[in-house]
């Protein structure tokens, strides 16, 4: 949800649905692309880790993939 300048949060926003079908972990982890924008981290049942970076404006850009083998853990950070 968006923080807004009243100290409450804007409406939910969806974004994406049938994450449960491949994703098992979902984090907001900060901004790891240096650009300012909190980005998204999230771990797909095989236990590849893939990066959505945040554009700014409430939505994200194309996955990237980060890491592999992060099956054995049980969250994210």
């Amino acid at each position: 949800m968006n923080g807004t300048s009243n100290g409450k949060f804007a409406a939910p926003v969806r974004l994406a649905s049938n994450w449960g079908s491949s994703y098992n972990a979902l984090a907001g982890i900060g901004d790891l692309t240096g650009d300012g924008r909190a980005d998204l981290v999230a771990r797909d049942t095989a236990g590849r880790a893939w990066r959505y970076a945040g554009t700014g404006k409430g939505t994200f850009g194309a996955r990237v993939q980060i890491a592999t083998g992060w099956q054995t853990y049980s969250a994210l950070y």
